[in-house]
């Protein structure tokens, strides 16, 4: 299925867009955070844009009645007023009728109680709960695991490490809307899948805490340990990403440690 890339996005479809909607509402989310991010540092004709519909997405996502103003709502409870001034008088109910009715609307209210208790329950698990999108795989001592990725990527991911990666998608691949990347603490080498789409939003893509590995069809190795990371590449072309710093780029046969923002080639 064909995807209008982000950069071709209004302000409108942005704030109807799932991921970017996530991105506003949990800003703690790092590794939607951190796709967004990069997705701006490659296209900064569109902050502006992006930061109307940011701003789109708090406005609908406030409590209606913030967005009254005092003379609407002095307006509302005009209307209410006069609804009940011109309600015709009602007879007194006899006494075994008001008993029927009294108990209907006992049970209503309890009822409505209850429902408006388990929306909120839902609605603070949705919320709150945890992330079923987010797959984490996690090694011990041993040989290394073989994970498939949802675009047909290979990752060998070593002893003592973890990968995280988003698998929302349709029949085990990764949709149009999901980022196309992983999150590694630990060592992996990666077999990624070429693919014709070379836009930066589909790119290839490996976080860890020191820099971002940019790739489109290309095989190396990342080693994420205390203090440094380490990235060789065997084939290919990637990206280094460090910060806002200008991409670093590694041919085949390089190999580079990052500490601390500074680069060094390895021998």
């Amino acid at each position: 299925m064909s995807h209008k890339p982000y950069s071709a996005y209004s302000a409108e479809e942005f704030a109807l867009d799932d991921l970017f909607v996530r991105w506003v509402q949990h800003p703690t989310d790092e590794e939607v955070v951190a796709y967004w991010q990069i997705w701006l540092a490659h296209n900064p004709e569109c902050a502006d844009t992006v930061e109307i519909a940011r701003e789109l997405v708090r406005t609908a996502s406030l409590p209606t009645s913030l967005l009254l103003t005092p003379d609407e709502t002095s307006s509302v409870w005009w209307r209410i007023r006069e609804s009940l001034q011109t309600m015709e008088d009602l007879r007194p109910l006899q006494p075994d009728v008001r008993a029927v009715v009294g108990w209907w609307y006992f049970l209503r209210t309890v009822a409505a109680t209850l429902g408006v208790v388990l929306l909120i329950g839902w609605a603070l698990w949705i919320q709150y709960g945890p992330d079923q999108s987010i797959k984490t795989i996690t090694t011990t001592a041993g040989p290394p695991r073989t994970i498939n990725l949802p675009d047909g990527s290979i990752v060998q991911l070593h002893a003592n490490s973890q990968l995280r990666y988003d698998r929302r998608g349709f029949a085990g691949q990764w949709s149009d809307d999901t980022p196309r990347a992983v999150w590694l603490e630990g060592e992996a080498d990666f077999s990624v899948t070429h693919r014709n789409d070379t836009s930066s939003a589909r790119l290839f893509r490996v976080h860890t805490p020191d820099l971002t590995v940019e790739a489109v069809g290309t095989t190396f190795r990342v080693q994420q340990g205390p203090g440094c990371t380490r990235v060789a590449l065997t084939s290919g072309q990637v990206n280094l990403l460090l910060n806002q710093k200008k991409p670093i780029r590694l041919n085949p046969g390089d190999s580079v440690e990052v500490a601390e923002g500074s680069v060094q080639a390895l021998p």
